[in-house]
C-alpha cells in the first residue's frame, strides 16, 4: 500500500470498544488505522490489551476489512509476540515506535522473518541530528519496499523540549518545523515516503486545513488523524485542483516540450514529473477539486 492510499490514518487505542465496527468500514472515508498497544495503554491494562488484541484478530478473521490495518507494539517483545499470534496475517503491517539507530537493528531482525510491511516512527533526540536520520536512513534501504511511511512522533518529539503544540499554528511555525524538513529532506530523496505529524486539537479545523496544506508542500502525503471528524479535512486537502490535474498530465506526456507555459506558470518534464506522478496519484485515490478557487496556501 502506498503512503498516498493510506489518506488519514485514524489512531486507535486497543482497548476502544468499536474497533472492529471501525475495521468494517463504518466510516466511508476511513482508509486506514493505527491500532495501538503502546503510550495509549497503560501499564496495568497491558494484560487486557493482550486479550482484546487475540480477540480482534479472530473478529477480524470473520469480516472483511475495508481499510488498511497497521498495528503499533510497545516494544520488540510485544512484536514478537504479535507475530506468533494467529490471525496476524489478516493485519497489514506494524508501526515501530521509538525508532533509533541503536535499536533499529533489533526491530528489522523481527521484521525480516515476516512479510508485513511496516512504519518506523522517529520520535527521540535523533530527530534533531542529521547525522543520525542519516545513518537511519542508510539502515532501513534494504528494506525500502516494505515500508509504507517514515513516522514523525511529533508529540514525544516536543515532550523532548518540554513544550506542547499550540492550537492556533501549525507545526510549522513551532520546533516542529525543521524537524519535519530535515526528516523529508533525509528520507524523500532515498525513495521512502513521510507521515506528517498528528495535529493533536480536533476542534480547530482551519489551523488542520493550513497545516495539511504545508505538508504537501514538503512532500509529506499521509498524516495521522486523533478524531474521526478530522479525516474529512484531511483528504479533502489531498485532492488536487483540475488545474493541477492538467498541469500534471501535460507534464507526463510523452509529446511534451522540455519546457512550456501553463496559466502564467512555468512547466518543465525534466523537474516536474516526480510532482506530477503525484497529482495522478491523488487524483486517482481521492479525486479531484474541480472548484479551481486556489488559496494562497495552495502551493502544491
Amino acid at each position: 500500500m502506498s503512503a498516498i492510499a493510506l489518506g488519514a490514518t485514524l489512531y486507535i487505542p486497543v482497548l476502544r470498544p468499536n474497533l472492529i465496527e471501525i475495521c468494517q468500514g463504518n466510516n466511508p472515508e476511513l482508509r486506514s488505522v493505527a491500532v495501538c498497544l503502546e503510550d495509549s495503554t497503560r501499564e496495568d491494562e497491558l494484560e487486557i490489551a493482550r486479550t482484546r488484541f487475540s480477540s480482534f484478530l479472530v473478529d477480524l478473521y470473520r469480516i472483511t476489512p475495508r481499510i488498511a490495518i497497521y498495528v503499533r507494539p510497545r516494544d520488540v517483545a510485544m512484536l514478537n509476540w504479535m507475530i506468533a499470534q494467529p490471525g496476524i496475517e489478516a493485519v497489514n503491517g506494524f508501526i515501530l515506535p521509538k525508532v533509533e539507530s541503536s535499536s533499529i537493528a533489533h526491530w528489522l531482525s523481527v521484521m525480516v522473518g515476516t512479510q508485513h510491511t511496516f512504519m518506523p516512527t522517529i520520535e527521540g533526540a535523533e530527530a534533531f541530528d542529521r547525522a543520525a536520520l542519516d545513518q537511519l536512513c542508510k539502515q532501513l534501504l534494504p528494506f525500502r519496499d516494505r515500508v509504507t511511511a517514515i513516522r514523525i512522533g511529533g508529540n514525544d518529539i516536543l515532550n523532548i523540549l518540554g513544550v506542547r503544540r499550540s492550537k492556533f499554528r501549525t507545526a510549522y511555525d513551532g520546533p516542529l518545523g525543521a524537524v519535519i524538513r530535515d526528516m523529508a529532506a533525509t528520507f524523500i530523496p532515498a525513495g521512502f515516503s513521510v507521515a506528517a505529524p498528528v495535529f493533536e486539537h480536533f476542534n480547530a479545523p482551519d489551523v488542520l486545513r493550513e497545516e495539511v496544506e504545508r505538508d504537501i508542500e514538503n512532500g509529506l502525503l499521509t498524516k495521522t488523524a486523533i478524531h474521526p471528524r478530522q479525516i474529512g479535512v484531511i483528504q479533502s486537502c489531498y485532492r488536487p485542483a483540475s488545474c493541477d490535474l492538467l498541469e500534471a498530465q501535460a507534464i507526463l506526456n510523452a509529446e511534451a516540450r522540455a519546457v512550456f507555459g501553463s496559466q502564467g506558470s512555468m512547466c518543465e518534464p525534466a523537474t516536474h514529473r516526480r510532482w506530477a506522478g503525484n497529482i495522478i496519484a491523488r487524483a486517482q485515490t481521492y479525486g479531484v477539486d474541480e472548484s479551481d478557487i486556489i488559496s494562497p496556501m495552495r502551493i502544491a
